[in-house]
């Protein structure tokens, strides 16, 4: 039995308790009530932040960019759209219809109305407007697509409202003029004297024969010539000021061609793509300011002799199809070239080539390095592999090498000879070689990445591996988790390109 105090103790609690649930039952009605009066009170603060949002119509954040900065984007815009004469026709009036600030971003930005283009879909009016808009920034002109179905009438009219301010122009590029009347038209600027003209581009067009156009009486400031002949090029416009000098010719060859580079004192950058015939002889063109030189010629090695560059920082030229080309090629010019840093020999145009036998690959790949001894940064295809990495090359060849790129790497292949002199070359603490493969060529059915894998694990830490568009084949594996049970599913995908910006050690 419970005793009398026990009872009164126990209905003490019990009081205390109901009391204390009384209270905490009034707390949690207050507490409701404030609650919905909180809702209700954000209620109406969102709907006043909505009429705020309806009646100020705040812009979007484009619209508070700078105009200059607008105008900037949008010129980018155009130049990043070909063809550019149609962009500067056409995109240029679709983004001035997009608002009034656009509008005013266009038409108040003078360098989106410098490109002028003398074309058969370019009224008079869009040119005159171009010319006016540009204030007096320099011009780009562009002619082209005149034929013998085009008005040559019109084409006189438009030129005449160009030439009025020739005084501004600082490029031209000529292309696509066929027929008599056109061209006659055309050749009427060839004695024009334009003082700011830096840039010339002439390609897709019939010979005009003499240019006194690019003289330097005519074109005193012409730094950039680009000539693209469906024919021969026989001479060459004297101009003292030439810096970059492109060349390239379809015809017979232009024998004379060469003979006409020693005036151009000052080019650092030529590029000759043709057949030839009678180069000059050794030694004969001085170009002392020359450091980059492209030869897509049939025999380079007549174009190397004749020219003296002491200055030569990169070469290209494609590699021989024939057996002993590269001996043929550099044996006479041992350290002849002991400034060129960057050697590119690799052919754009797939031709079928020879595979030496090993001792004229030896003496092929010594000629080379023999002449150029320098060299930092080495571009080969593929099938060259074997002519300049074997198991025998010595591991001092090469030893300024910092960058090597092979294109055309078959893919499942494993390049043994070039591994052994990349593992020989680290082992005598040379820095660390850079090699990039790309344009990888797939014969029949995709491999999987295990011969990636083999080809990474064979150069681990001795060089920094880069890979451009692997093509390969994937296997996808996807879980699908539901209610505890595991469904798993397995498909092929197909070839994958992936570009791999990041180096990472073999």
């Amino acid at each position: 039995m419970h005793s009398s105090s026990d009872v009164a103790l126990a209905t003490n609690e019990l009081a205390a308790a109901r009391v204390e649930l009384t209270r905490l039952h009034d707390r949690e009605r207050e507490l409701l009530v404030e609650l919905r009066s909180v809702r209700s009170a954000a209620r109406v603060q969102q709907d006043k932040i909505n009429d705020l949002f309806k009646q100020q119509r705040l812009p979007a954040p484009i619209t508070r960019l700078p105009l200059t900065v607008l105008s900037d984007i949008i010129h980018r815009v155009i130049l990043d759209t070909h063809p550019e004469p149609d962009a500067h026709r056409c995109t240029k009036r679709e983004l001035a219809s997009v608002s009034r600030l656009w509008r005013d971003a266009i038409f108040t930005f003078p360098n989106l109305w410098t490109t002028v283009a003398i074309d058969p879909l370019w009224s008079i009016s869009l040119v005159m407007s171009h010319v006016e808009r540009s204030g007096e920034c320099p011009l780009d002109i562009i002619i082209r697509n005149w034929t013998d179905y085009s008005s040559s009438s019109l084409l006189k009219d438009v030129l005449g409202v160009v030439v009025t301010c020739g005084y501004r122009w600082r490029s031209l590029v000529i292309q696509t003029i066929s027929g008599t009347p056109a061209v006659q038209v055309v050749k009427s600027i060839w004695r024009m004297r334009f003082i700011s003209l830096e840039s010339v581009k002439i390609f897709g067009v019939q010979t005009f024969g003499d240019l006194p156009l690019l003289t330097s009486r005519y074109t005193p400031s012409l730094k950039h010539l680009m000539i693209r002949s469906e024919g021969r090029i026989d001479q060459l416009p004297a101009t003292s000021s030439l810096q970059t000098g492109i060349f390239q010719w379809f015809g017979p060859g232009s024998g004379s061609l060469l003979s006409c580079l020693p005036s151009y004192q000052q080019l650092r950058k030529l590029i000759l793509c043709g057949r030839s015939d009678g180069w000059p002889r050794p030694q004969s063109i001085h170009l002392p300011a020359l450091v980059s030189l492209t030869l897509k010629v049939a025999d380079p090695q007549l174009a190397l002799a004749a020219m003296v560059v002491p200055n030569l920082n990169y070469l290209e030229f494609p590699p021989p199809c024939y057996p002993d080309g590269w001996v043929h090629m550099f044996e006479g010019f041992p350290n002849m070239f002991t400034n060129i840093r960057h050697l590119r020999l690799i052919d754009d145009s797939n031709v079928p080539r020879f595979t030496p036998f090993l001792e004229s690959a030896e003496a092929g790949a010594m000629a080379v390095c023999a002449a150029c001894p320098g060299v930092r940064h080495l571009e080969l295809h593929a099938d060259d592999i074997p002519t300049f990495f074997h198991p025998n090359t010595p591991t001092e060849r090469w030893s300024h090498l910092e960058c090597l790129t092979l294109e055309g790497l078959r893919v499942g292949m494993i390049p043994s000879g070039l591994i052994q002199w990349i593992n020989g070359r680290t082992s005598k603490e040379e820095r660390l070689l850079q090699v990039t493969l790309s344009e990888f060529h797939v014969f029949g059915n995709i491999p999987d990445g295990s011969w990636l894998t083999t080809l990474r694990k064979s150069i681990r830490g001795r060089c920094l591996f880069k890979l451009k568009d692997v093509p390969l084949k994937s296997t996808l594996e996807v879980n699908t988790w539901s209610q505890g049970d595991t469904l798993d599913s397995h498909g092929s995908c197909d070839s994958l390109g992936i570009f791999s910006k990041d180096c990472f050690e073999g």
